[in-house]
């Protein structure tokens, strides 16, 4: 199983509360990372848009959950 599949599998297996706690270490990630590429510290530069669209996957379990709370 890739990576992506095996993390998309773990995000829908959370709540909302899950996934908002999963939300905030992931933006702090991608602080971190970006003040660090800024530096010029950061090793692995994929590692940027890795945590961006980490950060949109959530975002989009986050609307699913929302949508079905709605029904």
């Amino acid at each position: 199983m890739s990576k992506v599949k095996q993390e998309r599998d773990e995000l829908a297996a959370l709540d909302a509360a899950g996934l908002r706690q999963r939300l905030d270490e992931e933006k702090k990630k991608l602080w971190t990372d970006t003040f660090a590429h800024g530096k010029r510290q950061l090793q692995d530069t994929s590692s940027l848009s890795k945590a961006r669209k980490t950060i949109a996957r959530i975002h989009t379990y986050l609307h699913k959950l929302e949508l079905e709370g709605n029904k």
